[in-house]
């Protein structure tokens, strides 16, 4: 076939959704989601429920802790989580090979309550001063297996900061440090992934430099324990298509074409 007749992705992504929304019947879907997800499912999941008749039932938690989740029997028709967890499940047998899709990817961000000084991180130099300036700082608990907490204990320790930092830490539980770093009040810095903190009343985002970045992935996966559902297949599609897609964007997400 010439270049001139294929089809793009996207192109395939939309005639998938149309499809699949005419082909699939009203079922109830149980997604174990990342919590990073949280703010794009927040605003996305009814126009998908309303389209398709479809209800999607969704449980948050971080990437590490839904990896044992499913490592451990936890069932569900769709997961999504890091490309390490779902990696990972695919090769113990619980996640159907052949079924993962990239979502989006997301790096990581600063916040501070609205009408707080926004502290100046262009570098790494910026960003330990940062931390010890001050007050309070919020990440999630690295204990917990999301990929930002790990990711930002990992700076601290590299920085050299990590017994300045342990009376002033306050952990998240994983896709709340922005409402924490908020009731923290003035002098608090929280960390975490961009999708979690653009976009959010009573907060701003300070964006964090290329040296301290962690991009993290979103990558859907289903169990081999579930049944083909259509309804499955048109949430997948939903999540390629122009609405669903400007909406992660908003977020800070990079969506590959």
């Amino acid at each position: 076939m010439s270049d001139a007749n294929k089809l793009s992705p996207k192109l395939i992504a939309a005639l998938a959704w149309i499809l699949l929304t005419g082909a699939a019947h009203a079922d109830d879907i149980n997604l174990l989601s990342a919590a990073s997800m949280q703010t794009v499912f927040s605003e996305v999941l009814g126009d998908f429920e309303r389209t398709t008749g479809n209800k999607v039932n969704v449980r948050y938690s971080t990437m590490g802790a839904i990896t044992g989740r499913v490592a451990g029997g936890e069932k569900a028709d769709l997961v999504i989580s890091s490309p390490a967890s779902i990696s990972n499940l695919v090769a113990q047998g619980r996640i159907k090979s052949g079924s993962e899709v990239l979502i989006a990817r997301t790096g990581i961000g600063a916040i501070v309550p609205a009408g707080a000084p926004k502290p100046r991180i262009d570098s790494a130099e910026d960003f330990k001063r940062a931390l010890l300036e001050a007050k309070v700082v919020v990440y999630a608990n690295p204990a917990g297996g999301g990929a930002a907490g790990i990711h930002i204990a990992r700076l601290i320790e590299k920085l050299g900061v990590m017994e300045q930092m342990k009376a002033k830490t306050v952990y998240g539980a994983g896709g709340d440090v922005a409402e924490v770093t908020v009731a923290q009040g003035r002098g608090a810095l929280g960390l975490t992934q961009v999708s979690e903190i653009v976009g959010k009343a009573g907060m701003q985002f300070v964006p964090l430099p290329e040296e301290l970045q962690n991009y993290t992935g979103f990558v859907a996966g289903i169990p081999s324990s579930s049944s083909p559902s259509p309804a499955v297949g048109a949430f997948i599609a939903f999540l390629k298509t122009p609405a669903a897609v400007a909406v992660m964007k908003e977020k800070g997400m990079r969506v590959e074409p």
